[in-house]
């Protein structure tokens, strides 16, 4: 399989002329437009005036629409080599509107795209259906392969990344060993597949892998859907080295046919952690979250009460005959005032900690959470909380508190300990904490007489 990585800043299609129908629910007009997709993966429209009728006029009504709803128009068209366009999420960025001598009024939307489907005929048939994503963000040194029940993989990307070029200069890509039984089937499971691996591959490098382009290339055509998307970033604390990660890319791909865990909202996590933060508080936020959603989506409900529901019930009554006692000392008004808010806090009597949920499900796991301090972990939940609930951190924090970054690093470990444990990772990593150094995980355990 060969598959060559585009020129960067080049178009990933070239400019074309595409004749059909514009359209808003009943009502449409003929246009045409030069439709190509930039090096970012966005597609891009020129197209050609319409005359301003009757016929046309939804176009200016939608534009001068006083709501704040953005309108999605239709546009389903041809080009003269037999390629086809069509959308259904066409929004307008622009309305020229123009009078030229002897030809009336000229409407020219300046229009974006959220999603459009481009097919091209294949010059000859390709028997082996091949799915490919192009991506943003992904920069890495040579090709990164595997062979999998779907057929073979294959990851790229530049080896230097300019976030200013925000170009989709990297691919994912699995091609059929075989022609499939059902070729929708092979599609949708491929999909997830390539989805699962870009998820793991953003983890990897600390950072949201866009797809602005996903391909079908089978048969007779190649059916390319184009989505709008954010510009992309590079993480700033990579968990692997763009040199290095050929073993992260085979824990990914085999973590989707062999998962060693279970795990629920697993993606969810690697979002937050994964998500562009500027600020060390946001980082710190991040991380958090990441590690929160995992801990709270797996714990058993065993694990994230203290004592069962029908136990615990007995003691909030208990509980609440005594608040009822002391509060009936106070007045009227105070006395029911605290009695709601102190209603709502027994509940939580009966939650574990997180920290707490978080020992239980490492030893279920088995997470090894080796060189990690639990003062240091508690530390830094404790600058999350301040950060969440007081919006700073520094102002009131002690001189022997440790720095911000600090906390960052610790919380950031452990969710990486997490991760690696739920697709199976074993390998070297860049570890942030005490400073930018090699790891390895699972870390190796200290003899008693080894010294640190």
């Amino acid at each position: 399989m060969t598959t060559p990585s585009p020129t960067k800043k080049a178009a990933l299609a070239e400019p074309k002329l595409f004749s059909g129908i514009f359209s808003l629910g009943t009502d449409a007009v003929e246009a045409s437009a030069i439709i190509h997709i930039d090096s970012s993966g966005e597609l891009v429209f020129k197209f050609s005036s319409i005359p301003y009728k009757a016929q046309s006029d939804f176009i200016s009504a939608a534009w001068h629409d006083p709501s704040s709803d953005v309108v999605h128009f239709s546009f389903k068209a041809v080009a003269e080599d037999g390629a086809r366009f069509e959308t259904d999420h066409l929004f307008f960025s622009g309305l020229g509107m123009t009078s030229p001598e002897d030809a009336g009024t000229l409407l020219t939307p300046e229009a974006r795209c959220a999603k459009g489907t481009l097919r091209y005929a294949l010059k000859e048939p390709f028997p082996l259906p091949a799915l490919r994503m192009r991506l943003k963000g992904f920069r890495n040194f040579g090709s990164l392969h595997a062979e999998c029940a779907l057929g073979r993989l294959e990851m790229n990307g530049p080896h230097e990344i300019d976030d200013e070029d925000d170009a989709a200069d990297g691919w994912l890509v699995v091609q059929a060993a075989e022609p499939p039984p059902d070729d929708a089937l092979w599609h949708d499971e491929s999909e997830k597949l390539l989805e699962h691996v870009r998820r793991i591959m953003s983890f990897a490098t600390a950072s949201l892998l866009r797809v602005p382009i996903i391909e079908y290339i089978a048969g007779s055509e190649s059916e390319v859907t184009v989505w709008f998307q954010t510009r992309q970033r590079s993480g700033v604390m990579p968990v692997f080295h763009f040199l290095a990660h050929d073993a992260i890319f085979a824990a990914a791909v085999g973590s989707y046919f062999s998962p060693p865990i279970v795990v629920k909202h697993l993606f969810f996590a690697i979002e937050w952690f994964a998500m562009e933060g500027t600020y060390n508080e946001i980082r710190l936020v991040n991380a958090m979250t990441a590690l929160e959603n995992l801990i709270d989506s797996n714990v058993e409900p065993s694990e994230a009460l203290i004592l069962p529901r029908a136990q615990f019930e007995k003691i909030r009554r208990v509980l609440l005959s005594v608040i009822r006692t002391c509060l009936g000392k106070w007045t009227a008004a105070l006395a029911n005032d605290a009695s709601l808010e102190l209603k709502e806090k027994l509940a939580d009597l009966n939650r574990r900690s997180l920290l707490r949920k978080l020992e239980l499900l490492a030893a279920r796991w088995k997470v090894p959470l080796d060189g990690i301090d639990p003062a240091s972990l508690k530390a830094a939940k404790q600058a999350r909380d301040k950060v969440v609930h007081r919006g700073q951190y520094y102002e009131d924090a002690r001189e022997t508190d440790a720095d911000l970054w600090t906390h960052v690093t610790i919380i950031r470990e452990v969710a990486v300990r997490f991760l690696f444990t739920a697709i199976g990772y074993e390998g070297r990593y860049i570890s942030h904490v005490g400073g930018y150094h090699d790891a390895v995980f699972p870390p190796a355990v200290k003899s008693a007489g080894e010294t640190h």
